[in-house]
């Protein structure tokens, strides 16, 4: 009786913990972005800095900002399995100009940062519209802190 109890749960931890977490399909109009990060010693010195960027019409210098945001949503209850979404699909592009300075051509904007915790193991999601890109770029601490006097 104990090695049937014994094998009984056996399967069922393996049954859950072998299964491979499907995400969402893609909204109309949304793309879905992956990408997953390369495994590093003490990865908890690590940050990820994550940005939507999309192209847009300015001159040479003027400067653009973007109000997009992405939002936290959570594939099962208990904060497992993040995904990020973005919401506000009436988004500003914010451009400054600094007076005459030639003309029109194609310039990246980016939108606030979003700033995470590196997670190896697990991939980063994104559902932007089609028209947008995930960029992401990865800070490391320093080993030591730095004392104020």
């Amino acid at each position: 009786m104990k090695r049937i109890c014994f094998f009984t749960l056996l399967f069922y931890t393996i049954l859950c913990y072998s299964q491979k977490v499907e995400y969402p399909d893609a909204k109309e109009g949304f793309k879905k972005v992956e990408f997953k990060l390369p495994k590093k010693d003490n990865y908890g010195d690590y940050k990820v800095e994550v940005f939507v960027t999309f192209m847009t019409k300015a001159t040479k210098c003027d400067t653009s900002s973007s109000s997009v945001r992405l939002e936290r949503q959570y594939l099962l209850s208990g904060n497992r399995y993040v995904y990020y979404e973005v919401k506000n699909q009436n988004f500003e592009t914010v451009v400054m100009t600094n007076g005459n300075c030639g003309e029109k051509m194609d310039k990246k904007v980016y939108n606030y940062p979003l700033l995470e915790e590196y997670r190896p193991e697990i991939p980063y999601v994104f559902y932007i519209p089609k028209k947008m890109n995930i960029e992401y770029r990865i800070w490391k601490a320093e080993p030591k802190y730095i004392e104020v006097k």
